[in-house]
């Protein structure tokens, strides 16, 4: 039998809450937690910490793993959290958020992950010798914890749910560095990696990643600040995501994006300006890698704490620092030349100015907050292979369209019976009715041959013997009759043909619709509820 999940996401979002105090002898308030949540006491649990297994030191790396362990209830399960970004607490947070998720050349804290993902293993592992229950893994982050949780979810390939929250996208640099197999698949089909562009190796990963991917969700805010960005090899991959909070907020301004794309379609001045602005975002995080190529790590961690006698110091001995000197040129040309005095960068400056307030909804208490008021709605991610971008449906609107295809569906099949009713009946029935009449009007005739005969004179073909008119004893026709033509079936069998395959096709896309659905969604049972009353309602499709 299944595991049911121990934690529900109420419970899980408060754990992830209370990360970013350090679970580290966290045991009473995780179980306060769960007993206000759930009324009762948790199955047995034990809390591992990157700080106690010395994980994390250098690259900034905050996560823990809860382990629910109970023989007689048949419970055996691991919950990895990672907390997001906290620049007061750990500059390295910024450094990673930058130079790894941004620029896509660091993996520390990926890497850390990793690490302590395959040492909480082998301590359950060795903990639990004996155990023949299989071990189920779910996982959460939210703002950075988010990006590595998924990362390692794809990586590992071992989990049963991810959640992001308010997270910020995986670099799909990082995954293929970092996962063996898909660098390795990716040779093999494509050639030469560095050669394949960043748009196919995603196109390529939403295919390879698929039974990962029906396993993430991610949970977001309306209106904060991170879902909204897009930067080259960024990837929010999963099936489904949960917006939070008032769904009327506007969408944060996406810096990775030219505002005015519509214009720059036919005005040639916004067509310069685009790439000016697509210059100055590609520059800046080029500036970012070189950084990274360039700059000490020890030299950037400790930027916040003596970031005055750094600049002292680099005045003095510039030579000394060229690497610093030369990536700090590079942001700055690249962000004050192509992107502040672009009519694009400045449109961004002034909105972003205008919408500052929101970026508070990227906070972890929001996510709680939005969730216990169930201020939320479902979409769900599919990738459009045409536009190479991922696209949030609408649940409820895809709810209504799947009604409209299934009651159009009912009605072409009452159709296409119709047509078949009168290919097999209708058509013979009147070709039947046809030759009735024909015989009973020939019989007529046959029963009185000098009338026909007359009938015939009048015409003009008169039948004369030596001058005299010849007199018909009797008239006999063929009553037989050839088989309707395939000409006249033909037309009608076509057009049987056809509606057949649209309605096959359809059946089989409704089929695939709720069949994907039910996976994606069985978790939660309101939705599955409303998916088993629609394929009631289409006929148990």
């Amino acid at each position: 039998m299944e595991q049911k999940e121990i934690l529900d996401n109420s419970i899980r979002n408060k754990i992830v809450q209370l990360e970013y105090s350090n679970l580290t002898n966290k045991e009473e308030k995780i179980r306060k937690i769960y007993k206000e949540e759930t009324g009762k006491e948790p199955p047995e649990f034990k809390i591992y910490t990157s700080e106690e297994m010395g994980i994390g030191k250098t690259s900034g790396l905050d996560g823990a793993a809860i382990h629910f362990y109970d023989k007689g209830q048949k419970i055996n399960q691991v919950y990895y959290i990672f907390r997001g970004t906290e620049p007061s607490k750990d500059f390295g947070d910024v450094i990673y958020d930058a130079l790894g998720i941004g620029a896509g050349k660091k993996d520390n804290q990926l890497r850390d992950a990793s690490i302590m993902y395959d040492k909480v293993e082998k301590k359950i592992k060795t903990q639990n010798k004996n155990n023949d229950i299989k071990l189920v893994r779910y996982g959460d982050g939210h703002s950075l914890g988010g990006s590595l949780i998924v990362s390692i979810g794809l990586i590992k390939k071992t989990f049963t749910n991810i959640r992001g929250l308010n997270d910020a996208p995986v670099n799909i640099k990082q995954i293929v560095r970092n996962d063996t197999s898909f660098r390795t698949y990716l040779s093999r089909t494509e050639g030469r990696i560095d050669k394949i562009p960043e748009k196919k190796i995603i196109e390529i990963a939403n295919t390879y990643y698929k039974k990962q991917k029906a396993t993430i969700s991610h949970t977001w805010v309306k209106g904060e600040p991170m879902h909204a960005q897009s930067f080259p090899n960024s990837w929010y991959a999963g099936n489904k995501v949960t917006m939070l909070g008032d769904l009327d907020t506007e969408e944060m301004i996406n810096i990775g994006k030219y505002p005015f794309q519509k214009e720059a379609k036919w005005n040639p001045v916004y067509m310069i300006d685009q790439f000016r602005y697509n210059l100055g975002v590609k520059t800046i995080l080029g500036g970012l890698g070189f950084v990274n190529d360039h700059v000490k790590q020890e030299t950037l961690l400790d930027l916040p704490n003596k970031s005055e006698q750094y600049l002292e110091h680099i005045r003095k001995y510039p030579f000394l620092h060229l690497g610093e000197i030369k990536a700090g040129v590079a942001l700055g040309a690249a962000g004050g030349v192509n992107l502040l005095t672009s009519p694009g960068g400045f449109s961004q400056v002034y909105k972003g100015i205008s919408q500052r307030d929101q970026a508070k909804l990227h906070g972890i208490n929001y996510v709680v907050e939005y969730t216990e008021a169930n201020a939320m709605k479902t979409y769900y991610q599919v990738f459009d292979s045409g536009s190479q971008e991922e696209i949030l449906l609408d649940y409820e609107q895809m709810k209504k369209f799947v009604y409209y295809c299934a009651n159009a569906l009912k009605d072409k099949e009452a159709n296409l019976n119709v047509l078949k009713q009168y290919l097999h009946s209708e058509i013979n029935e009147v070709f039947e009715a046809k030759k009735k009449k024909l015989k009973m009007k020939i019989s007529r005739e046959e029963a009185s041959p000098q009338s026909f005969m007359e009938k015939a004179d009048k015409d003009g073909a008169t039948l004369a013997w030596f001058g005299q008119k010849r007199v018909a004893e009797k008239v006999t026709f063929d009553k037989t009759f050839d088989p309707l033509d395939d000409s006249v079936f033909t037309p009608v069998e076509e057009i049987i043909s056809s509606i057949q395959e649209e309605v096959t096709y359809y059946q089989k896309f409704l089929e695939a619709f709720f069949q994907n659905f039910e996976k994606m969604m069985e978790a939660d049972e309101s939705v599955a509820s409303d998916i088993k009353s629609m394929k009631e309602v289409v006929g148990g499709i």
